[in-house]
């Protein structure tokens, strides 16, 4: 039977050691980086140690966590021709629906809220990545989320070049020529990271560059072992726990 915490990710069912307390008020955290850093793999990691301590958690995506949400994700996926406007907007809407249907009855329910994906990843791909204007992408957010920000987000970091190469599992991804990088993978190969090398650093830069302006994130070192990053992810998790009324001794494994 599935477990009706789990929305939009389906990993099973996980049975909690302990019966499920709330925090004080509901939190929400968010999951950011490129493509291959390991954001899903991480915030599953999370939901699943929040559930073995019996902090009532959900787990979702963006773009996705809804049937508008899959849909437009599905649709976007496949779309070969769409305008940077025309796809933020897109994201947005499925934004609005996810925030309306998942996110903020779980926040009014005092529960901590763990989202693959949010408000910074549009900041970040549409507008240094692709140059859409930074204020017009913040007043869309403000509106698809009704004004509610994260309370953690944790931005994993890494050189694309290096993550890129992990998600198409082939090593000497980039070539030299003339001293630009070219990538070697054909085109029917790639999936949404088909964009050129330097897109994803832009994107990168606007990670890098969004983060250094609210205290709310938490910036990790993508490039070193699955299991350090859980561990630093959960501490800093840990004290934003005890903060809103979880008992440090239930944290403890």
């Amino acid at each position: 039977m599935k477990n009706s915490n789990q929305h939009s990710l389906d990993f099973g069912d996980i049975a909690p050691k302990l019966e499920k307390i709330n925090v004080k008020k509901g939190l929400l955290i968010t999951f950011e980086g490129g493509e291959g850093v390991g954001k899903s793999t991480q915030a599953n990691n999370l939901y699943q140690q929040l559930e073995k301590y019996g902090v009532d958690s959900i787990i979702t995506q963006e773009p996705g966590g809804s049937l508008l949400g899959n849909s437009i994700r599905k649709w976007i996926k496949s779309s070969g021709n769409i305008s940077p406007l025309s796809e933020t907007l897109l994201f947005e809407a499925a934004r609005s629906q996810i925030m309306t249907e998942i996110i903020m009855p779980a926040l009014k329910q005092n529960k901590v809220v763990i989202v693959d994906r949010f408000i910074d990843s549009t900041i970040s791909y549409q507008g240094f990545g692709h140059g859409l204007d930074i204020e017009v992408i913040n007043k869309l957010n403000k509106i698809a989320t009704k004004n509610i920000t994260p309370d953690l987000t944790i931005l994993l970091d890494i050189d694309p070049e290096i993550a890129l190469s992990r998600v198409s599992n082939q090593t000497d991804l980039f070539t030299e020529e003339k001293n630009i990088k070219k990538r070697v993978d054909s085109e029917n190969q790639r999936r949404f990271e088909q964009s050129p090398l330097e897109f994803h650093k832009k994107v990168r830069e606007g990670y890098l560059s969004t983060s250094k302006n609210e205290k709310r994130w938490y910036v990790i070192n993508a490039n070193q072992k699955s299991d350090d990053i859980s561990k630093l992810i959960l501490d800093i998790t840990k004290k934003l726990l005890i903060k809103n009324g979880v008992s440090e001794i239930r944290l403890e494994d």
